[in-house]
C-alpha cells in the first residue's frame, strides 16, 4: 500500500467566512495546505493557502513561537498585497475563520491569492541546460528572466527581501512570469519577526549571509538567488552537490565566446560569496542584462550598419529584386513541377498561411506546456492496407511537452467526479473503465481516493506520468480540455521531427520491417536494441529505496522541439490513423518498452490494445490544433 496521508484540514464544498468556497485540495507542505478555491460575490477562481495546525502544534506549549509563526503567515499576505504588478502573484484578503472537524472547533489561518493555473518557470530551464545555444540564452532572459527581475524590483523598492526565489516559486500565467510565496519575506518593516537562529529558504538558491543570519538578509541576497538561476539555466540544472554548489559563488564552465564570456561576468558578481562585491541591486542586474542581449543582437544584424542611406537604397533594391527571383521560381516549382512530379494520392501543403502557428509554446486548457510540431509529407505503410493513398501532409500541431501527470490526472477527475464510480480499485467513468488504483510498482501507489476524492498518496508523486488510466481514460481527459489523443503518425512526426539527427529530406517512411507478418515476434526482434537504449545513467529512478520504471516526467531529455519522454519513461495511449474508408480507428500503444519503437528513423508501428485496458507501464500526453 502507498504511504498514509493525514486528512485534509478543508473539505470540499466548505465556506470560509461565508465567502470563499473550497473547491479541491492542491497541495500540502511541511507549514501548510493549498485549495482551490471559488470567491463567491464574484463568481472567480481563487487559491486559500493555510497555515497548518500540526506544524503549530510542534512548537508545542511555546504561545510566543506559535504567535510569530502566524505573524509570518500573515505577513507573506500584507507583503504581496502591497504590489501591484503584472509579475507578482496578487493577493486578494487575509483572514481566519473558526471551522468544526470532527467535532472539534479550530481556528485556520488563511490567505487568498491569485489562481494561477499554470506551471512554473522550472518548466521553461531544460535540465541539461541551454549551453552555447546564444539564441535560447537570450530568447529565456528577455521572455522569463527579465519579466521576473522586473517583478523583483518594485518588492525592494518596499524593503521587501523575498530570500526565497527559485523556479518553484515563479508560476507562469501562459508565458507570464509572476512571483508568489513571500513565506519567509523579511526586511525593515519586520525585523521582530526573524531571529538569527532560524535557517530557512532553500539552499541551492540561498547566499550564505542567508544561512548564517536569516536577519542579515538584504536585496543582494535575492540577486544571489536570481544569479543562480541565470547560471542553471545554461549550466543545467543543480541536484546535487556536485552541481548545487551551495553558499559558493558559480561560473560558466565554458565562456569562450564574447556574449558568454559577458555574462559568466555577469554571474560571478550576482553570485559572489561576499555580498559586499555583489552586483548591489536588481535593477543594476536587469540593465547589465539588457545591453548583454543588446550588444548580441547588435552582432547578428551587421548588415546594414554603417552604410550611407544612398547605399542602403541600392542594396535594398538589390535584394528586392532577389526576393521577386526566388517567388516566381517558387511558383514555378510548386505549380508545375510538383503537379509533374509529385507522386500519385500525395496531398500537398496548401495551409492557409493565417493558420500558420506561432513557434512558441502554448499553455493547454489544462495548465500543461505544449510544443509545436512542425508539419511533413508522411509515405502511408503498407500495414494500413492496400488502400491506403501513397502519402499525405501531416499539418503542425501542438503536443505535450511532457506526459500528463498524476497532479493533472486528479485534477480532472476531481472535476467530473460527479460522473465517476470507484468499484473496487477501478475508477467508473460514464459507464467505461477510465483508470485502475492500487499499487503499481512495488510500494508506489501515486493516487487513492478517500473522502470522495482523488488525492496524491505523496505530494512528490504529482510530478510523476500517470499510468494505469485505458484509453476511454486518457481521451476523455483529452475532451475534457478541448484536446485529443495525437495519432500514430503525429507521435512519430515529433519523434523524428525532434531527433537532432533528423532527415533533411521531407518524407518519413513509416512500415514495419520486412520478412515478419507477425508484430509480436517483431516487437521481440526490436525489444533489445531498445532496451539497451532505455538503460544506462539517468534512464532510471528510484522511489524510498525501490526501483520502479517512470520517473518525474521533466527528469527526461527534451528533444530539439523542447518535447520529454517521447520513446522513454513509459508507453503513451495514441489513435491509429484512419486512411482507407472501411478501415476502423484503433487505440494503439506508442514508445516505451510496451508500444512502437523508432530506429533509424522507421517506426514500427503502435500495438493495438483494447481502450478499455489499463497497465501499469502506459500514460499518454495530448495534442491541438494551431488557432
Amino acid at each position: 500500500m502507498g504511504p498514509t496521508t493525514r486528512k485534509h484540514l478543508l473539505d470540499s464544498g466548505m465556506t470560509l467566512n461565508d465567502k470563499w468556497e473550497i473547491l479541491e485540495h492542491i497541495a500540502s507542505g511541511g507549514k501548510g495546505e493549498v485549495y482551490r478555491a471559488r470567491q463567491t460575490n464574484l463568481d472567480r477562481e481563487v487559491v486559500v493557502k493555510t497555515i497548518s495546525i500540526e506544524y503549530l502544534a510542534e512548537f508545542g506549549d511555546d504561545p510566543q513561537e506559535v504567535e510569530t509563526e502566524l505573524n509570518r503567515f500573515h505577513r507573506e499576505a500584507m507583503a504581496m498585497a502591497q504590489i501591484r504588478h503584472p509579475h507578482v502573484v496578487q493577493v486578494y484578503d487575509q483572514d481566519s475563520a473558526v471551522i468544526t472537524k470532527e467535532g472539534e472547533e479550530l481556528t485556520v489561518h488563511y490567505v487568498v491569492m491569485e489562481y494561477i493555473d499554470g506551471p512554473t518557470l522550472r518548466i521553461t530551464m531544460p535540465d541539461a541546460g541551454f549551453h552555447d545555444n546564444e539564441k535560447k540564452i537570450c530568447d529565456w532572459i528577455r521572455d522569463y528572466f527579465i519579466p521576473v527581475l522586473e517583478g523583483i524590483e518594485p518588492i525592494h523598492s518596499l524593503g521587501i527581501v523575498h530570500r526565497d526565489i527559485k523556479p518553484e516559486n515563479i508560476l507562469l500565467d501562459g508565458s507570464v512570469p509572476k512571483i508568489t510565496d513571500f513565506g519567509i519575506a523579511g526586511g525593515v518593516r519586520w525585523p521582530e519577526l526573524t531571529r538569527s537562529y532560524h535557517v530557512e529558504g532553500t539552499i541551492t538558491y540561498m547566499a550564505p549571509e542567508q544561512f548564517m543570519d536569516l536577519a542579515e538578509t538584504d536585496e543582494r541576497g535575492d540577486v544571489y538567488a536570481l544569479g543562480k538561476i541565470l547560471y542553471e539555466v545554461i549550466e543545467g540544472r543543480m541536484v546535487d552537490s556536485k552541481t548545487a554548489c551551495p553558499l559558493k559563488g558559480v561560473c560558466l564552465s565554458n565562456a569562450v565566446t564574447p556574449f558568454l564570456k559577458k555574462l559568466d561576468v555577469v554571474i560571478q558578481r550576482a553570485t559572489a560569496e561576499n555580498k559586499e562585491e555583489r552586483i548591489p541591486c536588481v535593477k543594476d542586474f536587469r540593465e547589465e542584462l539588457e545591453n548583454i542581449i543588446c550588444e548580441a543582437e547588435e552582432c547578428q544584424r551587421p548588415l546594414f550598419k554603417g552604410l550611407q542611406r544612398r547605399e542602403i537604397f541600392v542594396l535594398g533594391y538589390i535584394l528586392g529584386f532577389i526576393v521577386v527571383v526566388f517567388v516566381a521560381s517558387h511558383i514555378y516549382h510548386h505549380i508545375f513541377m510538383e503537379e509533374e512530379f509529385a507522386p500519385r494520392g500525395t496531398l500537398h501543403s496548401d495551409l492557409n498561411p493565417k493558420e500558420a502557428a506561432p513557434t512558441k509554446p502554448i499553455v493547454g486548457k489544462d495548465g500543461l506546456l505544449m510544443r509545436l510540431v512542425p508539419g511533413g509529407l508522411v509515405k502511408a505503410p503498407s500495414y494500413l492496407g492496400p488502400k491506403t493513398q501513397d502519402s499525405f501532409q501531416i499539418a503542425p500541431f501542438y503536443m505535450d511537452e511532457t506526459q500528463v501527470t498524476n497532479l493533472k490526472y486528479i485534477e480532472f477527475l476531481n472535476q467530473e467526479i460527479s460522473k465517476i464510480v470507484v468499484q473496487g480499485n477501478e475508477i467508473i467513468g460514464n459507464g467505461m473503465q477510465w483508470a485502475r488504483l492500487g499499487p503499481v510498482y512495488g510500494t508506489y501507489e501515486p493516487i487513492i481516493f478517500e473522502n470522495g476524492r482523488f488525492v496524491l498518496s505523496d505530494p512528490s508523486y504529482g510530478s510523476y506520468p500517470v499510468v494505469n488510466v485505458t484509453a476511454m481514460g486518457a481521451s476523455a481527459y483529452a475532451q475534457f480540455y478541448g484536446e485529443k489523443l495525437p495519432t500514430e503518425f503525429q507521435w512519430f512526426q515529433a519523434v523524428v521531427a525532434g531527433a537532432d539527427n533528423k532527415k533533411t529530406a521531407g518524407q518519413n517512411q513509416l512500415s514495419p520491417s520486412s520478412g515478419s507478418s507477425d508484430l509480436e515476434t517483431e516487437m521481440q526482434n526490436w525489444m533489445g536494441g531498445y532496451a539497451d537504449q532505455a538503460s544506462g545513467p539517468g534512464k532510471s529512478s528510484f522511489i524510498r529505496g525501490h526501483s520502479q520504471v517512470p520517473y518525474p516526467v521533466l527528469m527526461t531529455e527534451p528533444n530539439s522541439l523542447e518535447i520529454r519522454g517521447l520513446n522513454a519513461n513509459v508507453s503513451e495511449w495514441g489513435i491509429r490513423s484512419r486512411l482507407a474508408k472501411d478501415s476502423r480507428e484503433q487505440y494503439v500503444v506508442l514508445g516505451g518498452l510496451r508500444g512502437s519503437m523508432v530506429k533509424d528513423d522507421v517506426l514500427m508501428p503502435g500495438v493495438a490494445q483494447d481502450p478499455t485496458g489499463a497497465f501499469v507501464d502506459v500514460g499518454f500526453r495530448c495534442v491541438v490544433d494551431p488557432k
